[in-house]
């Protein structure tokens, strides 16, 4: 009897994703000495690596960068992961299965408040004032590029942007130089580690070109989830 290799492959991911999101709470508990999103991610490799997660999709998950197929490589001066953009697109595809499934969606809502929210609002509060400069976002991501190819990217660069959320943060001294950003009250408690490395992470999304539609990923999962975070993020601003 012939078999459609893909159509197995795809249910087995669905399995995969349905069974990790069920048993998220107890996977890698050492994973939570981890910083921000790279403790989700730590988790997650506990039950699939990138390479596994590439046969999957059936795409390469990296176009290049030193990622290997087993982990990331967080700290190279001269490289940084450049996102097959494929990638966020399957994501959005898979990676939320309770918005077509009632019983599931209920089964991980607890586990989203508890594990997954707190990170979720994180990543969506940074993108939102980078997002609300769109000058100054292309700007940095231009200038990380430049940096990361001439292996001139300090170790410490993004210690820059630790007090990024802070509603006096500019990046020039002169007032009619400096940039500007819409500021929600509230958003400079986010813990400054956290800021700076998800500040990172958009920088070179935007750089990468995927950060649309990892955003459209994320906008995806607050909705299901967090409607009412979602909306009063949209809704109201303060300058």
């Amino acid at each position: 009897m012939f078999v459609d290799k893909s159509i197995e492959r795809e249910y087995k991911l669905k399995d995969l994703i349905e069974s990790t999101w069920i048993q998220f709470p107890k996977l890698g508990l050492y994973c939570e000495k981890e910083i921000s999103y790279h403790k989700i991610y730590c988790k997650i490799q506990t039950v699939v690596s990138f390479k596994k997660l590439s046969e999957y999709f059936g795409i390469q998950i990296f176009e290049s960068g030193p990622h290997s197929k087993y982990y990331l490589e967080l700290n190279s001066p001269s490289e940084f992961g450049h996102y097959n953009p494929e990638f966020p697109l399957k994501l959005r595809e898979y990676l939320i299965p309770a918005k077509t499934n009632p019983f599931l969606y209920n089964v991980t809502l607890p586990i989203y408040e508890s594990l997954v929210r707190n990170t979720a609002r994180e990543f969506f509060i940074v993108f939102q004032k980078l997002d609300s400069n769109p000058r100054f976002f292309r700007k940095e991501a231009e200038r990380y590029l430049l940096l990361v190819e001439e292996n001139r990217l300090d170790p410490f660069y993004l210690d820059r942007f630790i007090l990024f959320l802070y509603p006096a943060f500019t990046d020039n001294e002169d007032p009619e130089e400096s940039s500007r950003f819409v500021y929600q009250k509230g958003d400079e408690t986010i813990d400054a580690q956290v800021v700076k490395e998800l500040v990172g992470f958009w920088i070179r999304r935007k750089a990468d070109g995927t950060d649309t539609e990892f955003i459209l990923g994320l906008v995806d999962l607050l909705k299901l989830y967090d409607p009412d975070f979602y909306q009063n993020r949209t809704a109201q601003t303060t300058n």
